[in-house]
């Protein structure tokens, strides 16, 4: 079975094939400082890979797609099995702050003390 994706912008469905994500990091040589003071440009690409009725692959990007259905079956169910309790619904918000890598500038999630791109170990303030 498949799982089928809303695409929000088009309003058309898609089967999602698999995820990736790009990052990329450019640097070259600064007007005045050359080497010693480059530019340096970075940024991370979360995409999808789906296709239409007809077979065709795309890449979209993960925040303009919607879960429609999962083998077969609607999300509503399995709307009990994804609940949280309310007692859990504040932490949950917590976990999914994210903070940026001091060394690398790579988003961690608020409850990691381990950047994942670079090995950095992160202080949490509280």
């Amino acid at each position: 079975m498949a799982t089928i994706v809303l695409h929000k912008a088009s309003g058309k469905r898609y089967i999602l094939l698999g995820t990736g994500y790009g990052a990329y990091k450019a640097t070259r040589p600064s007007f005045i400082g050359g080497d010693l003071f480059p530019n340096e440009e970075q940024d991370e690409i979360p995409a999808a890979s789906v296709c239409d009725e007809f077979g065709t692959i795309q890449w979209l990007y993960t925040n303009e797609l919607q879960v429609v259905e999962v083998d077969g079956k609607r999300l509503d169910d399995f709307r009990e099995k994804l609940s949280v309790p309310n007692d859990k619904v504040e932490e949950k918000h917590k976990s999914e702050e994210v903070q940026i890598c001091p060394a690398c500038e790579f988003k961690v999630d608020y409850d990691q003390v381990e950047c994942p791109s670079c090995g950095l170990t992160l202080v949490i303030e509280e």
